[in-house]
């Protein structure tokens, strides 16, 4: 897929802001997060185990392993898998 000049200045402004907003730590563990997606969920690589339930939740495909996930997160974070949607 080629990307046009401005998608191009749109996504380095996004990476770089990721850099800006967010710690090494934060970074590495949402690296974690991902590669916890693909390994545990078969998902994407570019999203969140968390994001993976809440799509899941929303077409109605979720189970009930992971709606107690979401639980779970939720307790740490309000409304955890809704906010880390896209992801």
């Amino acid at each position: 897929m080629k990307r046009t000049p401005e998608q191009l200045a749109i996504l380095y402004a996004k990476f770089d802001d990721d850099m800006k907003s967010k710690s090494k730590l934060m970074r590495i563990a949402l690296a974690l997060d991902q590669l916890g997606n693909v390994v545990f969920m078969n998902g994407s690589m570019d999203e969140t185990i968390s994001s993976h339930i809440h799509r899941k939740q929303m077409a109605g495909t979720s189970s009930p392993i992971l709606d107690r996930i979401c639980c779970i997160l939720s307790k740490l974070e309000y409304n955890h898998c809704y906010k880390s949607r896209g992801e």
